[in-house]
């Protein structure tokens, strides 16, 4: 007869076989699927700025940590300050784990405000994490006569943005509202390239619009010689390369003023968010969230980051779905005062 000490001893073992045996079925089969199959990764915006940088460098390093290896393309779709792309993965995208895309949080609060993109739903992606939390950084070129915010009241400097559903358009124009600056934003160009180019023709005076590891790694010439005057950031808390650049809410006046500009700003928490559209299968989406995270973790990607210059500062998924959650959370009454103030 069996004792119960061998029959329990056996009852483990049987049943950690089993259980180990589940899980490397689950990882043949997640290599079956991916295996010899293509993603696609769409950014939604031009090549060269920020949003592409992060997203060519996220491509290069996150198929190894997916079973099977798939390659990792990266597709361009600007347009509407992002909403293009947006609007792409929700409602167009394959929903088989081969396809996710960079979508912008400025996009996510542009729904939950009621503004544009009303036809999707925020907290229905599926979000695959943020690979850093930035400020968005107001600009001015050295000749523009810009050196103080008291400027930015008396004088009426040329601004550039995609469209109005871009952080370029929104953030300046709520700083306008709010705080009484007077940037004028003049809407149209590509991306942050071509933005930049319009400054030093001499087309524009400055630009919002660029998050500070951009600014510090894309625009380092510029830094670094001073042409490009950083003035204020706007987030929740200071770019670390940032430091003595004073944040857009220290110029409030009022407690009023300093919620609106928090609220708006909170989505820098999140500044480089990706997600799979909605109806991606549950085990996919927990496959490409962990090879996420294991690629923010990857040396490789890390030093290529580093020569880059580009800031990791990663969100899980799980805590970018959080952050996702709280701004369609947030108090009505602060929801119209935000909209007001981006001039919706």
């Amino acid at each position: 007869m069996m004792s119960l000490g061998r029959f329990t001893g056996l009852a483990l073992t049987l049943a950690w076989g089993t259980a180990t045996g589940l899980s490397a079925a689950g990882t043949a089969t997640a290599a079956d699927f991916y295996k010899g199959k293509r993603i696609k990764l769409t950014v939604g915006s031009s090549a060269g700025g920020g949003y592409d940088t992060y997203t060519r460098a996220l491509g290069r390093h996150m198929f190894k940590h997916i079973p099977g290896s798939p390659k990792i393309t990266v597709q361009n779709m600007q347009g509407g300050g992002g909403l293009k792309s947006v609007r792409y993965t929700y409602l167009v995208a394959k929903k088989d784990g081969t396809e996710f895309a960079n979508i912008r949080a400025s996009n996510m609060l542009d729904g939950i405000l009621g503004i544009r993109g009303m036809e999707f739903e925020a907290d229905k992606f599926n979000w695959i994490g943020s690979m850093a939390s930035d400020t968005d950084v107001c600009m001015f070129w050295h000749k523009s006569g810009i050196r103080t915010f008291d400027d930015l009241i008396k004088k009426q400097p040329r601004i550039g943005a995609t469209g109005k559903g871009a952080q370029a358009f929104m953030f300046p124009n709520a700083i306008n509202s709010v705080l009484g600056t007077k940037m004028k934003i003049i809407l149209g160009y590509k991306g942050t390239s071509d933005r930049i180019l319009a400054v030093e023709q001499g087309e524009l005076e400055g630009s919002c619009g660029i998050n500070g590891y951009t600014f510090v790694s894309r625009l380092n010439k510029h830094y670094q010689a001073k042409t490009l005057v950083p003035l204020m950031q706007s987030g929740l808390r200071p770019n670390p390369l940032l430091k003595d650049v004073p944040m857009t809410q220290s110029f409030a006046k009022t407690k009023e003023q300093k919620e609106i500009l928090d609220g708006l700003f909170s989505q820098m928490v999140i500044a480089r968010p990706y997600a799979a559209p909605p109806g991606v299968p549950a085990g996919r989406v927990k496959i490409l969230r962990a090879a996420f995270a294991a690629t923010m973790k990857d040396e490789a990607f890390l030093k290529e980051a580093a020569r880059l210059k580009i800031g990791i500062d990663p969100s899980s998924g799980t805590e970018t779905e959080a952050i996702i959650r709280k701004l369609a959370g947030m108090a009505p009454t602060l929801k119209q005062k935000i909209k007001k103030a981006i001039g919706q």
